[in-house]
């Protein structure tokens, strides 16, 4: 009988910190102890696959025998939990959950609905709306001959910053609207972006709750940041966290809010992104514990606010060096 207890990284690819951080916190759950940790890919050489014990190739997300092929490593190779990086993953994961939960995997995704919820930003605005969290003024393209430039867009069903961009007046609006329709426009905010990443324990508390801001930024990822704690952020997070959790949201979240007067909510990710492995380090690795032990059957706790404030990341290059298959060097070294 397969003994379920191997961890499986999604779209790992170049994420060698995440495998890293996730095997440390196989350590700390009982039921991971003895596990590996795994990473499926398009391709059959990555980064995160050299660091992890094993590595699978899996057919692009969009392609039909995705699914299937997961669901196949994941019954063949005892894979406990799996934990996908993408928001576009989660999107076609979610419908599968009990497809997984039926071979012994669970996998770290919401609910259809509420992944739908935080990944349409047009409902995104209508949740936000409802529940009185303040968000950058929107215009409806009708609205936008009227509207206050500069304007900032982005695809309502969108991921990674793709498709968006600064609009700065009505003619160059409506240049855009003829080739992608489906878009939502915003005032633009230039006061600084505030990441928040936060879990929601099965026992809907919130059990972290980091502040970290992006210094500098490469190809949408962040390879300089530092931690805060700003009050109102603080709040504006926590009553955002709070609904969400209400609605039924577990596991970890992101909220993106600006740190304007006052704060603004610009997005919410459902996802355990690359980014996450710094505020799993500013709160004594608890974020990632919390993930693997309740993906198990347990129930994590924790105080939001305990994180090392001011401390710093800087991300650094590394180089995996193959013929084919046949890795020739890693540096850093394994």
């Amino acid at each position: 009988m397969t003994n379920f207890s191997n961890v499986l990284v999604n779209s790992g690819g170049k994420w060698v910190g995440m495998v890293l951080q996730l095997r440390e916190a196989m350590q700390t759950i009982e039921a991971l102890r003895t596990g590996r940790i795994m990473v499926a890919s398009t391709e059959a050489v990555t980064p995160a696959g050299c660091f992890a014990d094993e590595a699978y190739i899996v057919p692009p997300i969009k392609n039909g025998a995705y699914i299937d092929t997961l669901l196949k490593i994941c019954s063949q190779q005892g894979v406990r939990v799996v934990v996908p990086l993408l928001d576009v993953d989660l999107v076609c994961l979610a419908p599968h959950l009990d497809a997984f939960e039926r071979v012994g995997t669970t996998v770290i995704c919401p609910e259809p609905e509420l992944v739908d919820l935080c990944f349409d930003k047009g409902r995104l605005e209508d949740f936000l709306r409802t529940e009185n969290l303040p968000y950058p003024r929107t215009f409806m393209p009708d609205q936008l001959k009227e509207a206050e430039y500069p304007l900032f867009y982005k695809r309502r069903r969108g991921f990674g910053s793709m498709g968006s961009g600064i609009c700065k007046s009505y003619d160059e609006a409506q240049t855009i609207l003829a080739k992608v329709d489906d878009l939502v426009w915003q005032q633009y905010v230039s006061f600084p972006e505030v990441s928040v990443d936060a879990y929601i324990s099965h026992s809907g508390k919130c059990i972290v709750c980091v502040q970290w801001i992006r210094d500098k930024v490469v190809a949408g990822e962040a390879y300089r940041s530092h931690t805060v704690n700003i009050p109102a952020v603080r709040d504006l997070g926590r009553r955002t966290i709070e609904s969400l959790a209400r609605r039924q949201l577990r596991g970890p979240l992101n909220v993106q809010i600006f740190d304007s007067d006052p704060p603004l909510v610009i997005e919410v990710n459902t996802r355990l992104g690359s980014g996450r492995v710094f505020s799993n380090v500013a709160c004594g690795g608890r974020l990632m514990s919390a993930v693997l032990n309740e993906a198990c059957g347990g129930i994590s706790d924790g105080d939001p606010d305990d994180y090392i404030v001011g401390m710093e990341l800087y991300r650094f290059l590394g180089e995996v060096f193959h013929v084919g298959t046949q890795i020739v060097k890693i540096s850093p070294s394994r």
